[in-house]
C-alpha cells in the first residue's frame, strides 16, 4: 500500500472551511449524490493541491520571526535615551536657519562727524540682509507660475514699473537768468562780432547736444537686454540687500539723491542704472564726455539718462561763458525737479586701480544750488565698484607713454566684439549710506556754527516754466558764481567743496571690497615676487583674507570657499600671461607671476586696491624701516641683532613725511580727522599687537639722534649684566648686610647710567673728557664699595 508523503492539512482546510464563505444558503456544507459523504470546500481544495503538485508539497518553514523566541536586546535602556534626550533640549541652544547664515561686514555706513545721518535710514537688520546676485532672478522669480519660471527674465522684466516721470527743462534752461546775463555779457564784449539771435541760437545748440532724454522703455528694454548680455561676460553682479534699501529708502524722500561713484570702467554708469533699474529706482542723470558722443551709442546713452559735456569746457585761452552758463542752468534746474543725478569726481579712469583726487566743477553746482535755496537737502551716495578683471583691458599703453585712443563708432563695435570672447568673472558694487549734503557742509565748514548757510529754502525768484513737469520742490534761485575754479570763489567755499570730494571719495575707497584677483596680485607683488608653491600661497592668502577681515573689510568671494579653489580661480581669470603656473593640481605646483614691465603694470593695477585695507599701518612701518637704516632685501635672511630705540614722535614725525609725500597718491583720512591721530591710533595697534615694543625710560626724550640711543642701549646692557647677577644671587645671601652691599653696587651702577642720560644731549662726542671722568669716578666708587665688602667679609 503505496505511502502518502503529504503533511496532514487537514488543520489548515479546517481552518480556511472556518474563515471561508459559507454555502448559496448560508448554511451547512452541500450534499452531492444519493450517499451521506458531504463534499465540503476543504475537499476540493485538497483535490486541486493534490492534482497539481502531486505528492512532493512539503510543509513550509516558519517565518523567522516566529522562531525568535526573545526579543532583541537593546544596547542602551530607554530610560537612558530618555534622559539624555531631555539634557541635551536643556542645554543645547537651538538651531535656527539663520544660524547657517554667513555674516559678512557690513561697510559703508555714514562717517561720525555727521550723527544725523549716520542713524538715519538704518534699521536692525540692515546689516544681516546679505548678498543678492542682480543677474540671478530665479530666486525673485519663486512661486510663480511654470511660464513665468520658463521665461524667468522676461516675466521678472515685465514686473519692473518703470513709471517714472522725467521733467523737460528745456525752456527753463534757456530762459534762465544766468544764460541771458552771459548772452548780454558776450555782446559787450569786443572780440564777439555775433547779434544777440545768434548767440540764443547756440545757446539752444549747445543744450541740444547736452541734454539727456530718458526713456522708461528703453531703460526697461535695457534691464531685459543687460540680463542676458551680462550673464554671458559675468559669473554674477552682486549687491548688498541692506544697502539697497538704504538707498531705495532715500529715493522716496523726494530729495535730489547724487550718484558719486569711483571710475574704472567705461561699464560703471551702465551697471549702476541697470542695478537701480532692477530696484525700481529712477535713472540718475549721468554727466558723460563727449568723447562718448558717438553715432548709435549716444542715442542709447541719452535714453538712458546721460548728458554730454565737453572735456574741457573752454576753447583754448578763451573763456565760453556761455558754454558754462547753459551747463550750470541745466543742472541747476535738473535739481530743482528733484531729478537725481551722478558723475564722477575723479573725472576720468583711474589708470592705477587708487583713487584719484577730487575734481570739483559739478560739486561746485550742487554746493551753489544748496547755499542759493535751489533745492534744500542733497543726499550724497558713495558709491564702489569692485571688478574680478577688468572689462576694458588693460592701461599698458598709456603707462607705456602711448597717446590715449579716441573712441569712435567702429573701435566700440571691436571692443564689444573682443570683450564677447572672453569671461570676466564677478562685479560687486557698494552703496555707501546716504547723508545729507547740508549735514556735511556744516561738519566740514572750518569755524562755523552748524546750521549756518548762505541762502534759505524760503528764498523766491524764478520759476520752472513747464507746466507738463512735475512740480519742483523749492523755487529755483540764481546767483552770480560759477563753476569750481572758473571764476573768483570764495577761498572758504573752496576749501569746503575739496574736503566734501576728498569725505566722499576715502568713503567710496573705505567700502570697496577686494576680490580675489586683488588678493593674489597682491601677494604675488609683496612677498612671491619669485614665485611661490601652491602650498606657500595658500597659507598666505588665508593669513591675508582674515586680516582683511579683522580690519572689518568684506571680501567679494564667500568667506567659506576654499583658499585652494580661490587661487586657482583667480590664475584662471588674470591668465598665463600674468600668472603661469606648472603642476597638475597639487599643492607642489608652482605659480610664478609676469615680472616684465607691462605684465607689472597690471598686476599693479590689481594690487592697488589692497593697499587702502593697510595704508596707515604701512606708513608706520615704512617710518620705522626708515629710522632703524634696514635693508629690506636681507631681512627675511639676516639674524636677529640688538634692540633698535626710537621715540615715539621720532617716526610720527617720519610717518607725516611720508603722508606729504604721497598725498596726491592716497587719501590717508577724511577731512574730519586729523592725520596725527590716525597715524597714533595705528601706532599704538602695532604696539598692542606686539609688532613694535616700547622701552619705558625717564630721560629717552634727551637724545638728539638714533645713534645716541643706540650706543646708551648698549652701555646700559654692559653695565646692568653685573646688576642682574648680583640681583639673580640676592636670594642667595646668608645675611642682611650682604644684601645691603648688592644694594649699593646696583645703585652706583645706574647712577653712571643715569649720568649719561643727562648729559648726553650737552656733548657731541661721546667719549667726551668729561663724561668719561665721571664715569670713572662712579666705577671708582663703586669700586671702593666692594673693597670695603671684602674686608668686611674677612673680619
Amino acid at each position: 500500500m503505496p505511502v502518502s508523503v503529504l503533511p496532514s492539512l487537514d488543520p489548515v482546510f479546517a481552518k480556511w472551511e472556518s474563515r471561508g464563505p459559507k454555502g448559496p444558503t448560508g448554511g451547512a456544507p452541500q450534499q452531492t449524490g444519493g450517499g451521506d459523504h458531504l463534499v465540503t470546500n476543504g475537499d476540493r481544495a485538497r483535490q486541486k493541491w493534490r492534482e497539481k503538485l502531486g505528492n512532493n508539497v512539503q510543509q513550509l518553514k516558519m517565518r523567522r520571526t516566529r522562531e525568535r523566541e526573545k526579543p532583541r536586546k537593546v544596547a542602551i535602556s530607554s530610560e537612558t535615551i530618555i534622559s539624555n534626550t531631555i539634557a541635551q533640549f536643556k542645554t543645547m541652544p537651538t538651531v535656527m536657519p539663520e544660524h547657517f547664515n554667513t555674516h559678512r561686514p557690513f561697510m559703508g555706513t555714514c562717517c561720525s562727524c555727521m550723527p544725523n545721518s549716520q542713524k538715519d535710514l538704518v534699521v536692525a537688520n540692515t546689516s544681516l540682509e546679505g548678498m543678492r546676485n542682480i543677474l540671478d532672478v530665479r530666486h525673485e522669480m519663486r512661486g510663480s507660475g511654470i511660464l513665468a519660471r520658463q521665461f524667468a527674465t522676461a516675466a521678472y522684466t515685465w514686473r519692473i514699473r518703470c513709471a517714472h516721470k522725467y521733467p523737460d527743462v528745456h525752456l527753463a534752461t534757456l530762459t534762465s537768468q544766468r544764460v541771458v546775463d552771459a548772452i548780454h555779457a558776450e555782446l559787450l564784449a569786443e572780440e564777439v562780432r555775433q547779434s544777440q539771435k545768434e548767440m540764443e541760437k547756440r545757446a539752444k545748440r549747445i543744450l541740444d547736444n547736452m541734454k539727456s532724454q530718458i526713456s522708461n522703455g528703453l531703460t526697461r528694454f535695457a534691464v531685459w537686454f543687460l540680463h542676458h548680455f551680462l550673464s554671458l561676460l559675468l559669473g554674477g553682479l552682486h549687491v548688498n540687500k541692506g544697502q539697497m534699501k538704504m538707498v531705495k529708502a532715500a529715493s522716496q524722500r523726494g530729495v535730489p539723491l547724487l550718484f558719486l561713484p569711483l571710475h574704472k570702467s567705461h561699464l560703471d554708469y551702465i551697471l549702476i542704472t541697470f542695478i537701480l533699474g532692477n530696484f525700481d529706482i529712477k535713472n540718475p542723470n549721468i554727466a558723460a564726455g563727449d568723447n562718448l558722443n558717438i553715432p548709435f551709442f549716444s542715442y542709447l546713452m541719452r535714453g538712458l539718462g546721460g548728458y554730454f559735456i565737453r572735456r574741457k569746457l573752454d576753447r583754448g585761452d578763451k573763456k565760453d561763458s556761455i558754454y558754462r552758463a547753459v551747463l550750470h542752468s541745466y543742472m541747476e534746474q535738473l535739481l530743482c525737479y528733484g531729478e537725481f543725478m551722478e558723475f564722477f569726481l575723479e573725472g576720468g579712469r583711474s589708470r592705477t586701480g587708487k583713487a584719484l583726487q577730487p575734481k570739483g566743477g559739478l560739486l561746485s553746482v550742487i554746493m551753489d544750488s544748496l547755499n542759493n535755496g535751489v533745492v534744500e537737502d542733497v543726499y550724497m551716495v558713495p558709491i564702489s565698484i569692485s571688478y574680478e578683471k577688468l572689462l576694458d583691458g588693460n592701461f599698458n599703453p598709456e603707462h607705456m607713454g602711448m597717446p590715449k585712443k579716441k573712441e569712435s563708432f567702429w573701435g566700440a563695435v571691436r571692443s564689444i566684439w573682443s570683450v564677447m570672447r572672453s569671461h570676466y568673472g564677478n562685479v560687486r558694487v557698494d552703496f555707501a549710506q546716504p547723508f545729507s549734503l547740508r549735514e556735511c557742509v556744516q561738519a566740514l565748514t572750518p569755524g562755523s556754527p552748524r546750521g549756518s548757510l548762505r541762502g534759505s529754502p524760503e528764498s523766491s525768484g524764478g520759476e520752472c516754466s513747464d507746466p507738463c513737469s512735475p512740480r519742483p520742490l523749492c523755487r529755483a534761485y540764481s546767483s552770480n558764481t560759477s563753476l569750481y575754479g572758473t571764476d573768483v570763489v570764495v577761498e572758504d567755499e573752496r576749501r569746503v567743496i575739496n574736503n566734501i570730494g576728498l569725505h566722499v571719495l576715502h568713503t567710496c575707497v573705505q567700502t570697496s571690497a577686494p576680490m580675489c584677483t586683488n588678493l593674489l596680485a597682491f601677494l604675488f607683488l609683496t612677498k612671491h615676487r619669485q614665485g611661490a608653491t601652491m602650498e606657500q600661497l595658500m597659507s598666505d592668502f588665508n593669513w591675508l583674507r582674515g586680516e582683511v577681515i579683522i580690519r572689518k573689510r568684506d571680501l567679494g568671494f564667500s568667506p567659506n570657499t576654499s583658499s585652494k579653489d580661490v587661487i586657482m580661480y583667480a590664475q584662471s581669470l588674470l591668465g598665463d600671461k600674468l600668472v603661469t603656473i606648472r603642476g597638475s593640481s597639487s599643492l607642489q605646483d608652482r605659480l610664478t607671476p609676469c615680472m616684465e614691465i607691462p605684465g607689472m603694470f597690471e598686476l599693479c593695477y590689481y594690487s592697488n586696491q589692497v593697499i587702502s585695507v593697510f595704508l596707515l599701518e604701512s606708513i608706520i612701518v615704512s617710518a620705522v624701516v626708515s629710522l632703524c637704516d634696514i635693508n629690506m632685501s636681507t631681512l627675511a635672511s639676516s639674524v636677529p641683532g640688538e634692540a633698535i630705540l626710537m621715540t615715539r614722535e621720532e617716526i610720527l614725525q617720519t610717518a607725516q613725511q611720508l603722508c606729504d609725500l604721497l598725498r596726491y597718491e592716497f587719501i590717508f583720512v577724511p577731512p574730519c580727522v586729523e592725520l596725527e591721530d590716525a597715524l597714533a591710533d595705528n601706532l599704538d595697534r602695532l604696539i598692542t599687537s606686539e609688532l613694535l615694543k616700547t622701552e619705558d625710560t625717564q630721560c629717552s626724550s634727551s637724545y638728539d639722534n638714533v645713534y645716541d640711543r643706540q650706543w646708551a642701549s648698549r652701555l646700559s646692557d654692559s653695565l646692568s649684566c653685573t646688576y642682574w647677577m648680583y640681583l639673580q644671587c640676592s636670594s642667595s645671601y646668608d645675611n642682611v648686610y650682604d644684601r645691603q652691599w648688592a644694594s649699593r653696587l646696583s645703585d652706583s651702577l645706574s647712577c653712571t647710567y643715569w649720568m649719561y642720560l643727562q648729559c648726553s644731549s650737552s656733548y657731541d662726542n661721546v667719549y667726551d673728557r668729561q663724561w668719561a671722568s665721571r664715569l670713572s669716578d662712579s666705577l671708582s666708587w663703586a669700586q671702593e664699595d666692594e673693597e670695603i665688602y671684602h674686608e668686611d667679609q674677612f673680619r
